[in-house]
C-alpha cells in the first residue's frame, strides 16, 4: 500500500528537522543564534525630567585627600564661594617637650587655582578652641559658633599669595608642652580668608610626597639648657578644609538646566520617574548588550578646565527614595566630543536598567565631580527646556532570549 505523498514530506521533513535541531544552534560563545529582527536599540529622550535640588547633604570628607582648599572668590554678583582650612601639627619629639618657641611659620605648597589666579588675598589666623577636624565640622557651624571653636580676640591678618603663614609664638609654645591632647591645648589653627577673588588648593599633610606637605618651621630656647637653642622642621600633621556657596543659587531652575558643583558637595540628579519603561518590560527577559546616558555640558555655564589634572570626571550613581545617593549601583563618564566640537558625557548605565524596569531601586541618577573635593570645578548640562539635540538621553541595545 503506497502512502499519500503529502505524508512522506512531512516525514521526510520531520527527519531533517530532528537531525540538524529544530532549535537555534549555539553560536560561538554558546548563546542562541537570533535573527536580525530580535536585535533592538530603544533611543529614550527626557523631556521634563530634569529635577534641579540638592540630592544630598552629606559632608566631604576633607580630611582624607590629598589636598586642602583656602579662600574667597566672587563669581557673580550674588555668588560668594568661601573656603577655611582647618590645620594641626602634632606628634612632637619628647626632646623638644617645653621648650619655649621664638618664631614660627607654616609653608603651604600651592596647585591649583579657582577665580583671579592673580588675585592677592588675606588670611586670619587663629588659634582653635575645639577640635575643627572632625568630620561633622560644617561650614556653617564653624561660621555661627566662632567663639566656641576659635579664638577671635587675636586674629593675625597675613597675606597668603607668598604660601608662608606666620604664627603667634606664646600659642605654639603651648603646643610643644606634651604629646597628649588631653593636657595641652593644641586644637591647630584655623585659616579664614578676609577678602580677595580666588581660591586656592595646596597639597595637605595627606600627599604622599612629604615636599609638598605643609611644613612647621620654628626657632626654639630650651629654658632647661639640654637641647640649647635651635631650629626644627615638622610635617606630621592633620587638615581639612570647610566651603560654603548659597545652594539657592543652584536650585533656580529658570534656565532647566542642571549643574554639578565640585567643593561644596551640590549634585545634579535626573529623575526618570516620569518615563515609563513599560514597552521594555514587556519584552522582558532579554540581554542588554549596552545601555548608555548622555548629557551635554554648557560650557559657556561651566568653569571645569579640560586639562588632565583638572577634574572632568563624572560619577553617576544611583539614588534612593529620599534623593541620597546610595551608591548600589555606579558610573564613571568618559568624556566625548561630537561633530560639532561640543562636550558631552557619557555614563554605562546597563546595570542601572533592569532594576530601573523592575522598580527595585529609584528611577533616579545623581551626579558628583571626582573626586569631588579636589576643586571647584562648575558642571552645567542641558536639561528640559533645551533643543531636542542637546537634551539627556539614553539609549539601549538589546537582544532577546530564546
Amino acid at each position: 500500500m503506497k502512502l499519500p505523498r503529502l505524508f512522506l514530506l512531512f516525514c521526510i521533513e520531520t527527519m531533517l528537522c530532528l537531525s540538524s535541531g529544530c532549535n537555534d544552534a549555539p553560536d560561538s560563545v554558546g548563546g542562541p543564534t537570533l535573527s536580525k529582527e530580535d536585535y533592538g536599540t530603544v533611543q529614550i529622550k527626557p523631556i521634563n525630567t530634569i529635577v534641579e535640588q540638592p540630592t544630598q547633604t552629606t559632608l566631604l570628607f576633607t580630611g582624607s585627600i590629598d589636598r586642602m582648599m583656602l579662600g574667597k572668590y566672587q563669581a557673580t554678583q550674588n555668588q560668594t564661594y568661601e573656603a577655611w582650612t582647618c590645620l594641626k601639627f602634632y606628634n612632637w619629639p619628647d626632646s623638644l617637650l617645653g621648650v619655649a618657641i621664638r618664631s614660627a611659620q607654616i609653608r603651604l605648597k600651592p596647585f591649583y587655582n579657582f577665580g583671579d589666579s592673580l588675585s592677592s588675598f588675606f588670611v586670619n589666623v587663629y588659634r582653635a578652641k575645639a577640635s575643627i577636624l572632625r568630620d561633622s565640622i560644617t561650614f556653617d557651624s564653624l561660621n555661627l559658633n566662632g567663639n566656641y571653636y576659635y579664638d577671635s580676640n587675636h586674629p593675625m591678618t597675613i597675606q597668603a599669595n607668598d604660601s608662608l603663614i606666620n604664627l603667634d609664638a606664646a600659642v605654639v609654645s603651648e603646643w610643644f608642652i606634651s604629646n597628649t591632647d588631653t593636657t595641652n591645648r593644641n586644637d591647630g589653627v584655623l585659616l579664614r580668608p578676609m577678602n580677595g577673588n580666588v581660591i586656592k588648593g595646596f597639597y595637605s599633610c595627606n600627599v604622599s610626597d612629604t615636599a609638598l606637605q605643609p611644613t612647621l618651621y620654628i626657632t626654639y630656647v630650651d629654658t632647661n639648657g639640654i637641647t640649647g637653642t635651635g631650629t626644627y622642621t615638622h610635617k606630621i600633621g592633620i587638615s581639612r578644609y570647610v566651603a560654603h556657596v548659597d545652594p539657592a543659587l543652584f536650585e533656580n531652575n529658570s534656565d532647566g538646566k542642571m549643574r554639578v558643583q565640585d567643593g561644596i558637595s551640590y549634585r545634579g540628579l535626573l529623575d526618570l520617574n516620569n518615563y515609563s519603561f513599560d514597552s521594555l518590560a514587556l519584552l522582558w527577559p532579554f540581554s542588554i548588550n549596552q545601555a548608555v546616558l548622555q548629557i551635554t555640558l554648557d560650557s559657556a555655564s561651566s568653569s571645569c578646565r579640560f586639562t588632565p589634572f583638572a577634574n572632568n570626571l563624572l560619577y553617576g550613581l544611583s539614588v534612593g527614595t529620599d534623593n541620597k545617593a546610595i551608591g548600589a549601583y555606579s558610573a564613571p563618564s568618559e568624556q566625548l566630543s561630537d561633530s560639532t566640537g561640543r562636550h558631552f558625557y557619557q555614563f554605562n548605565i546597563s546595570s542601572m536598567v533592569p532594576a530601573w524596569i523592575h522598580n527595585t531601586i529609584a528611577r533616579k541618577i545623581t551626579f558628583s565631580g571626582y573626586p569631588e573635593s579636589g576643586s571647584f570645578d562648575l558642571f552645567t548640562f542641558y536639561g528640559a527646556g533645551s533643543t531636542m539635540a542637546l537634551r539627556p538621553k539614553i539609549i539601549i541595545k538589546y537582544s532577546l532570549k530564546r
